[in-house]
Protein backbone atom coordinates (compact mmCIF):
# COMPACT_ATOMS: atom_id res chain seq x y z
CA UNK A 1 0.00 0.00 0.00
CA UNK A 2 1.24 3.40 -0.91
CA UNK A 3 0.52 6.32 2.10
CA UNK A 4 0.28 9.79 1.43
CA UNK A 5 3.36 11.44 4.04
CA UNK A 6 2.70 12.63 7.34
CA UNK A 7 4.79 14.96 9.15
CA UNK A 8 4.68 16.04 12.98
CA UNK A 9 7.28 18.24 15.21
CA UNK A 10 7.95 18.58 18.80
CA UNK A 11 8.79 21.92 19.87
CA UNK A 12 11.04 23.33 23.04
CA UNK A 13 8.32 25.20 24.47
CA UNK A 14 4.60 26.21 23.76
CA UNK A 15 5.36 29.56 24.84
CA UNK A 16 6.61 31.96 22.69
CA UNK A 17 9.98 31.75 21.52
CA UNK A 18 9.74 27.91 21.01
CA UNK A 19 11.96 26.00 18.54
CA UNK A 20 11.54 22.60 16.63
CA UNK A 21 13.32 20.02 18.69
CA UNK A 22 12.49 17.16 16.88
CA UNK A 23 10.72 15.84 13.54
CA UNK A 24 9.02 12.51 12.85
CA UNK A 25 7.59 11.70 8.73
CA UNK A 26 6.33 8.99 7.24
CA UNK A 27 7.22 7.76 3.65
CA UNK A 28 5.20 6.26 1.03
CA UNK A 29 5.97 3.10 2.26
CA UNK A 30 4.63 3.73 5.56
CA UNK A 31 8.15 3.42 7.10
CA UNK A 32 8.91 6.56 9.74
CA UNK A 33 11.99 8.61 10.23
CA UNK A 34 12.87 10.32 13.17
CA UNK A 35 15.64 13.51 14.26
CA UNK A 36 16.52 15.34 16.79
CA UNK A 37 17.34 18.70 15.78
CA UNK A 38 20.45 20.35 17.01
CA UNK A 39 18.98 24.16 17.97
CA UNK A 40 19.92 27.40 16.10
CA UNK A 41 22.14 29.31 18.49
CA UNK A 42 19.59 32.23 16.86
CA UNK A 43 16.59 30.35 18.89
CA UNK A 44 18.56 31.22 21.72
CA UNK A 45 17.90 27.63 23.27
CA UNK A 46 19.04 28.01 27.13
CA UNK A 47 16.00 30.74 27.40
CA UNK A 48 13.01 28.97 25.41
CA UNK A 49 12.60 25.77 26.65
CA UNK A 50 10.70 23.83 29.35
CA UNK A 51 11.65 21.80 32.28
CA UNK A 52 10.92 18.32 29.81
CA UNK A 53 13.73 19.29 26.77
CA UNK A 54 17.41 18.74 27.37
CA UNK A 55 19.42 21.03 25.60
CA UNK A 56 22.40 19.58 26.11
CA UNK A 57 20.98 15.88 24.71
CA UNK A 58 19.77 17.64 21.93
CA UNK A 59 23.59 19.85 21.34
CA UNK A 60 24.87 16.11 21.29
CA UNK A 61 22.81 14.14 19.41
CA UNK A 62 20.55 16.40 17.50
CA UNK A 63 20.91 16.54 13.60
CA UNK A 64 22.22 19.83 12.45
CA UNK A 65 19.40 22.12 10.62
CA UNK A 66 20.58 22.18 7.11
CA UNK A 67 20.93 17.87 7.37
CA UNK A 68 17.43 17.97 8.70
CA UNK A 69 16.29 20.27 5.51
CA UNK A 70 18.09 18.05 2.91
CA UNK A 71 16.66 14.73 4.30
CA UNK A 72 13.49 16.49 4.74
CA UNK A 73 13.48 17.85 1.16
CA UNK A 74 14.65 14.70 -0.57
CA UNK A 75 12.09 12.37 0.88
CA UNK A 76 9.47 14.58 0.68
CA UNK A 77 10.27 16.67 -2.90
CA UNK A 78 7.31 17.61 -4.86
CA UNK A 79 4.38 15.51 -2.33
CA UNK A 80 2.51 16.94 0.32
CA UNK A 81 3.02 16.09 3.73
CA UNK A 82 -0.20 16.39 6.05
CA UNK A 83 -0.27 17.31 9.55
CA UNK A 84 -2.68 16.52 12.52
CA UNK A 85 -3.93 20.79 12.19
CA UNK A 86 -3.85 21.04 16.24
CA UNK A 87 -0.16 22.26 16.55
CA UNK A 88 2.20 24.28 15.27
CA UNK A 89 4.00 22.46 12.95
CA UNK A 90 3.97 24.53 9.94
CA UNK A 91 5.30 27.27 11.85
CA UNK A 92 7.77 25.06 13.29
CA UNK A 93 8.77 24.06 9.43
CA UNK A 94 9.13 27.45 8.53
CA UNK A 95 10.79 28.74 11.09
CA UNK A 96 13.70 25.71 10.71
CA UNK A 97 13.45 26.85 6.89
CA UNK A 98 14.11 30.51 7.46
CA UNK A 99 16.65 30.03 9.84
CA UNK A 100 19.17 28.37 7.03
CA UNK A 101 17.59 30.40 4.38
CA UNK A 102 16.09 27.26 2.38
CA UNK A 103 12.79 26.66 0.75
CA UNK A 104 10.34 23.71 1.11
CA UNK A 105 10.50 21.23 -1.46
CA UNK A 106 7.44 19.83 -0.54
CA UNK A 107 3.66 21.25 0.51
CA UNK A 108 2.01 21.05 3.75
CA UNK A 109 -1.41 20.61 4.45
CA UNK A 110 -3.59 19.02 7.44
CA UNK A 111 -5.68 16.25 7.15
CA UNK A 112 -8.81 18.06 6.94
CA UNK A 113 -7.91 18.33 3.40
CA UNK A 114 -6.63 14.66 2.85
CA UNK A 115 -10.46 14.15 4.25
CA UNK A 116 -12.20 16.53 2.65
CA UNK A 117 -16.10 14.46 3.28
CA UNK A 118 -15.08 14.14 7.10
CA UNK A 119 -14.74 17.34 9.50
CA UNK A 120 -11.41 17.51 11.05
CA UNK A 121 -13.41 17.17 14.95
CA UNK A 122 -14.41 13.22 13.14
CA UNK A 123 -11.19 12.69 12.12
CA UNK A 124 -9.24 13.52 15.45
CA UNK A 125 -11.93 11.25 17.39
CA UNK A 126 -11.04 8.48 15.09
CA UNK A 127 -7.11 9.35 15.61
CA UNK A 128 -7.72 9.03 19.40
CA UNK A 129 -9.78 5.63 19.46
CA UNK A 130 -6.88 4.51 16.62
CA UNK A 131 -4.23 5.47 19.26
CA UNK A 132 -6.16 3.89 22.06
CA UNK A 133 -6.51 0.90 20.36
CA UNK A 134 -2.65 0.53 19.29
CA UNK A 135 -1.70 2.04 22.76
CA UNK A 136 0.30 4.79 20.67
CA UNK A 137 1.44 7.86 22.61
CA UNK A 138 0.50 10.76 21.32
CA UNK A 139 2.32 12.96 22.74
CA UNK A 140 5.28 11.20 20.97
CA UNK A 141 6.39 12.33 17.56
CA UNK A 142 6.83 8.77 15.89
CA UNK A 143 3.29 7.75 17.21
CA UNK A 144 1.96 10.91 16.06
CA UNK A 145 2.45 10.34 11.94
CA UNK A 146 1.83 6.22 12.55
CA UNK A 147 -1.59 6.80 14.10
CA UNK A 148 -2.57 8.96 11.25
CA UNK A 149 -0.71 6.36 9.04
CA UNK A 150 -3.63 3.96 10.56
CA UNK A 151 -6.10 6.93 10.42
CA UNK A 152 -5.32 6.69 6.54
CA UNK A 153 -5.92 2.72 5.73
CA UNK A 154 -9.13 2.79 7.59
CA UNK A 155 -10.50 5.64 5.53
CA UNK A 156 -9.37 4.82 2.51
CA UNK A 157 -11.03 1.25 2.55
Amino acid sequence: MQYPQFIDIDMSTPDEGGFPTAISWSLPDGQLKSVLICPDDDWEPWDNTSDQVDIQHLLDQGVSGPDVIRELNDDLDGQTAFVDGLDNDEQLLDMLFETYGSTLSFEVATIAQLFPQTNLESLLISRNEIASQYQFDLEQIEDKVRTLLHLYSTKSQ
